[in-house]
């Protein structure tokens, strides 16, 4: 895998919420790994950092999940329960900055992928893993993530914008509806009102 394939397999590894991966690259460090002034492990710990995670993963999630989805995409595990309280506490103590190194310096990472080693799935129990799928629900997706990179992921689903201002349909649509609506329960009484009957006439036949 060549320099730039590894720049690209960091930016699916850490950021999983199949937007355009395009969307979050942040030009001073791909330019700073393509020159090879910063390794894989740097750009995982700057990623975490960076102001695009921090936005579009840190603030839109508890500190609970934060901590489950850096172990899947950074550690390539779930983390157990005990885990998820003591590293959720250390981001809330010691902020991101110390988080992001600390997992990225851990003994853990650095057993399983070293300096260099993008990181990967390393067990099948991932809540959170092989989204190829929008992470959030449509509607919600786009009320959180604004810009070209989160309609580009929706652009063969069907269009963003909703047909009504406000999602409600016109007043006479809503007539109409409503007429529809009681002219169908009236069609439908008559129906079951008519199979009694017969069903009546039948017994006594």
């Amino acid at each position: 895998m060549d320099k730039r394939d590894c720049l690209q397999a960091v930016y699916r590894a850490i950021f999983k919420d199949n937007r355009n991966i395009d969307f979050h690259h942040n030009e001073a460090l791909d330019s700073a790994y393509l020159n090879n002034e910063i390794t894989t492990q740097e750009l995982v710990r700057e990623l975490i950092c960076s102001d695009m995670f921090v936005n579009f993963i840190l603030a839109t999630n508890s500190n609970y999940r934060f901590v489950k989805l850096c172990f899947e995409r950074v550690l390539g595990r779930p983390a157990i329960q005990a885990e998820v309280f003591k590293w959720s506490s250390l981001l809330a103590s010691e902020g991101i900055q110390s988080f992001a190194n600390a997992l990225t310096t851990s003994d853990e990472y650095m057993a399983a992928f070293g300096f260099h080693q993008v990181p990967h799935r390393r067990s099948r129990k991932l809540f959170s893993s092989d989204q190829n799928m929008p992470a959030l629900p449509k509607e919600l997706s786009i009320k959180r993530y604004q810009g070209e990179g989160n309609e580009n992921q929706f652009k063969n689903i069907g269009a963003i914008n909703p047909l009504w201002e406000g999602n409600m349909p016109p007043a006479i649509i809503r007539k109409i509806g409503a007429v529809a609506t009681v002219a169908g329960a009236i069609e439908v009484g008559r129906v079951v009102l008519t199979l009694a009957m017969q069903a009546i006439t039948g017994g006594h036949m």
